[in-house]
């Protein structure tokens, strides 16, 4: 535990350091600190219209370099102070949103007109492929008055501005790429960790997690612009995939919580709200397919806000119920409620008070994808701890079911059964087999005078001397009441001869005390035969047993061998 906290510590420093030295430096020109926009409800309006004097007191000012109209079809104009640009030399307008149809910047000219520049999804701009859409102005542009932009997108309206120097924008864009490198490194190693014990172990759980973690790269990919790299001629299809990649996180997310939590059993109530996410990231599925952007970017953005509440809520039941794992699970899912909950929110239009940076949500992508590694291996660990406690009661339930509980010799059943395999085997191979069957003399006598727990001490006794006495490969056995068989695998007549006499010398030197200052001595007749060509269970055993009763016959205390 504490193995994976410490690793987990030194993640979290190779993520946030990066992120947290993406401040402005001493070099880098601050965002813009006052811009004017306006929402051109008509959708008509040109530039002309845009900077006119009736127009200007229309513009509301924001201090700040971010701006949403949440989910909105009108194009928004944006007004931006040139004073604000680096004074000497090209600047370049960073525009933090990769969705973006269309981009249209107007710088004004000498002559008093404007000079356009445009890009977009719909009107690529060659040579753009910092991941996010980029306008660089000309060196001699002027550094007073204003430029105005105008943004159009069928998806949430929203970007942040950023004016660079030249120069600052080429160290930023190096480290976005440093940055999104490690992030995107770090799942792209959670996914090849776990596709190979995945390979391994066939756990369906794996196979969610491999499937959600490659469809949240994808998003990611989509989500911050670097699906941009992609040829300009795809770009006019981001809408689509990217709604496509969402439902498939949102589905395999819901899926491995499934799966993970076992919220069937573990969680039934949110079972069902699992299902109905899943049903629902279906929907938006096909809503991606069919083209209806508008409808499946409102249900993408209200999934993400509720999904994580929900595995947050499945989570914390099947902790409740022991499922330890879960606590992985749960940071994992806080993590990613933090980034998408402020993702979404600013997507959507909404105020943050703290301003956030745009890898956030990527950042957190990349911890949970560490922290739900954690739990699938935490989960595997107490996997392998309930197989390892049901294996050995299984061990123990077979034990009890072929040991003999006071002699410890495997009991009757045990003996039937081995011996069937034996002559099989013996037959087969044409090894040797050799049987004998004990019976303890005059036991009854014994239990009468001294009581049955006397006797069972008589038979504890014995129950050692037997397993001290015979081969490794021999199978011991309490056959009866007071009898016992041995079977010898691979035993000649002779090799059986030495185990009788090893058992008899061995009893003959037990002096028993039962009480009452007695003194008892107990003998034991044993019958010994091998097995012959044509034997069967039944054969072999009336063999050893007529050769019992012959020692019997003989005075007891002696072992008799019968060949045929």
């Amino acid at each position: 535990m504490s193995h994976a906290l410490s690793t987990l510590l030194i993640i979290l420093v190779l993520l946030v350091g990066p992120a947290c030295d993406r401040n402005p430096g001493p070099r880098m020109q601050p965002p813009p600190t006052e811009v004017g926009f306006l929402k051109d409800t008509s959708g008509s309006m040109d530039i002309t219209q845009a900077t006119s004097a009736q127009t200007a007191p229309l513009y509301q000012i924001k201090h700040t370099n971010r701006m949403s109209l949440g989910f909105c079809r009108s194009p928004l104009w944006v007004r931006i102070p040139l004073d604000q640009a680096p004074a000497k030399g090209r600047w370049v307008l960073e525009i933090a949103a990769p969705w973006m149809d269309r981009v249209d910047l107007y710088l004004p000219d000498p002559q008093g007109g404007w000079q356009k520049q445009s890009t977009g999804l719909e009107q690529p701009l060659a040579g753009n492929r910092q991941g996010v859409f980029a306008l660089k102005a000309p060196a001699d542009s002027p550094r007073s008055g204003y430029a105005y932009l105008r943004l159009q997108s069928v998806l949430s309206l929203n970007a942040g501005l950023r004016i660079w120097s030249e120069d600052d924008f080429e160290i930023n864009n190096s480290t976005d790429i440093f940055l999104y490198g490690l992030l995107y490194g770090v799942m792209g190693a959670m996914v090849l960790i776990n596709l190979l014990v995945l390979l391994t172990t066939r756990d369906q759980a794996y196979l969610m997690y491999v499937l959600y973690l490659l469809s949240i790269m994808a998003h990611q990919f989509c989500l911050q612009g670097q699906i941009l790299f992609l040829p300009t001629w795809v770009w006019h299809l981001v809408p689509y995939i990217s709604l496509v990649v969402s439902a498939l996180a949102l589905f395999f997310g819901a899926a491995f919580c499934r799966v993970f939590l076992n919220t069937k059993k573990n969680a039934p109530f949110a079972d069902y709200l699992v299902l109905g996410f899943m049903a629902a990231s279906l929907v938006l599925l096909v809503l991606g397919v069919a083209g209806q952007i508008w409808w499946g970017t409102w249900l993408v953005h209200s999934l993400a806000l509720v999904g994580p509440l929900i595995g947050i809520y499945a989570g914390f039941m099947a902790l409740s119920r022991g499922f330890r794992p879960a606590r992985f699970y749960l940071v994992a899912w806080v993590v990613l409620l933090l980034g998408a909950m402020s993702w979404g929110a600013w997507s959507m239009g909404w105020n943050f008070l703290v301003p956030l940076p745009r890898s956030l949500i990527t950042i957190a992508a990349a911890l949970e994808s560490v922290l739900l590694s954690l739990a699938l291996a935490d989960r595997i660990g107490v996997i392998q701890r309930e197989r390892n406690v049901l294996a050995q009661r299984e061990r123990r339930y077979r034990q009890l079911s072929t040991i003999d509980e006071l002699t410890g010799l495997f009991n009757s059943r045990y003996f039937r059964s081995k011996m069937a395999s034996e002559i099989v085997h013996s037959h087969e191979m044409g090894h040797p087999l050799g049987l004998v069957l004990l019976d303890v003399d005059d036991f009854k006598r014994f239990n009468d005078t001294y009581g049955h727990t006397e006797g069972d001490k008589v038979l504890e006794t014995l129950g050692r001397l037997l397993r001290s006495a015979v081969r490794p490969a021999d199978s011991p056995c309490r056959y009866g009441g007071d009898e016992f068989a041995i079977l010898l695998p691979g035993a000649d007549a002779e090799a059986s001869r030495v185990v009788c006499r090893r058992i008899s010398e061995a009893l003959a030197r037990c002096v028993f005390l039962p009480g009452d200052g007695a003194r008892e001595v107990v003998t034991a007749s044993l019958g010994a035969t091998q097995v012959q060509p044509g034997d069967d269970a039944y054969s072999l055993l009336k063999r050893a047993d007529r050769a019992l009763y012959q020692a019997k016959d003989m005075g007891k205390n002696q072992t008799v061998e019968l060949s045929g």
